[in-house]
């Protein structure tokens, strides 16, 4: 059981703005509600964060409605608010002190974009309040899964529901009108990223009815971190962590070829399965700010040509995504991009607000 405190040294919920806009949860702010996390996934990067144990202790901003609103009041109303920092915002704690739901009533008075992402089926206990958002903006929630495989999920993932359940979530979400993705999360060399398994957690995931999957790899921040995750390795069947020595060389990423044909594979996957890699352009057409709307629309093109590698393609895609981040309209530029038509909506709707 951790021990739940009153941090009266934080005083930003939001804080400032992120250099870019996050292109998988579409966020230009991203908060945690709580510091630490009740769930203390073995693999967690917040092990590798801090010097006590991630679990033991769980922090609580005082008066973070309060805070929400002060804050809010000087945010672009159109926006994307990123409840989703290291600790999830509907742990178990949220059952008793509600701060995530008093955050979101402000949200929703405001109208202001928000993304969530979670492994708890707790968020559907404000679907209501989502709703409120939706109608005015964008709700949109993001569910993580780590595995088909029960015994998998069980054994890194103990103190949470199983992909079952968390998968009826996204169903349930989804019959509410609340758009809603699935992150594989994390990928582990050898164990949950096989042709297979990802084939296998595909269609599941398309059967619950998500409007697109997003995924990524394992981090191991340092050696305490590797060790942990080592360790909880170790119980899984024969699993050597040798597989992983090998790929990640004690360093934080995995080796860069073996991702990228893990990415063109798992893309290969998704496109069979009619699934979007990125949050597509539909659900958040016109519910954000125009500018980063056009931003969002072109970093999704980058990354999906950086996953099959088109580099060349890739780096162009950035460099305009930093342009417009910046305040640049490269109008040449953006009518002789090789993604022209796809960008397009969005780059006229950006230019009939601005006219």
């Amino acid at each position: 059981m951790p021990l739940f405190v009153v941090d009266v040294n934080r005083t930003q919920l939001f804080g400032a703005p992120l250099p870019h806009i996050d292109a998988t949860t579409l966020a230009s702010y991203t908060s945690h509600i709580y510091e630490g996390c009740e769930y203390g996934c073995n693999y967690c990067d917040g092990w590798g964060r801090h010097l006590r144990p991630f679990n033991e202790q769980i922090r609580l901003m005082p008066d973070i409605a309060q805070a929400a609103n002060a804050e809010l009041a000087t945010i672009n109303r159109r926006a994307v608010i990123g409840l989703t920092g290291e600790s999830d915002a509907y742990q178990p704690a949220e059952q008793q002190y509600h701060r995530t739901r008093s955050v979101l009533r402000v949200l929703a008075e405001y109208g202001q974009p928000t993304v969530i992402m979670t492994k708890s089926p707790h968020v559907v206990a404000d679907i209501e309040l989502l709703t409120q958002i939706q109608q005015q903006s964008l709700a949109m929630v993001m569910v993580t899964v780590l595995s088909h495989m029960a015994d998998v999920q069980s054994k890194l993932e103990d103190k949470n529901v199983s992909t079952i359940e968390r998968l009826d979530t996204v169903t349930r979400l989804k019959k509410a009108g609340i758009p809603v993705g699935v992150v594989i999360q994390p990928l582990i060399p050898y164990l949950n990223d096989t042709d297979y398994a990802l084939t296998h957690l595909v269609d599941m995931i398309v059967a619950a009815g998500a409007d697109f999957v997003h995924w990524d790899y394992v981090y191991t921040l340092n050696q305490r971190h590797r060790n942990r995750l080592y360790e909880a390795l170790a119980r899984i069947g024969t699993y050597p962590p040798s597989y992983m020595r090998a790929l990640y060389q004690d360093g934080m990423t995995i080796d860069r070829a073996y991702q990228n044909e893990r990415n063109n594979v798992l893309t290969h996957i998704c496109d069979d399965a009619k699934l979007p890699v990125y949050p597509p352009y539909a659900l958040f057409a016109q519910r954000l700010d125009p500018r980063n709307e056009l931003e969002l629309v072109i970093l999704h093109q980058a990354r999906r040509d950086m996953l099959q590698g088109r580099d060349t393609l890739a780096t162009i895609g950035q460099s305009l995504a930093t342009q417009i981040a910046t305040g640049a309209l490269p109008m040449q530029e953006l009518h002789n991009y090789a993604h022209y038509m796809q960008i397009r909506p969005a780059l006229q709707h950006l230019e009939s607000t601005s006219s």
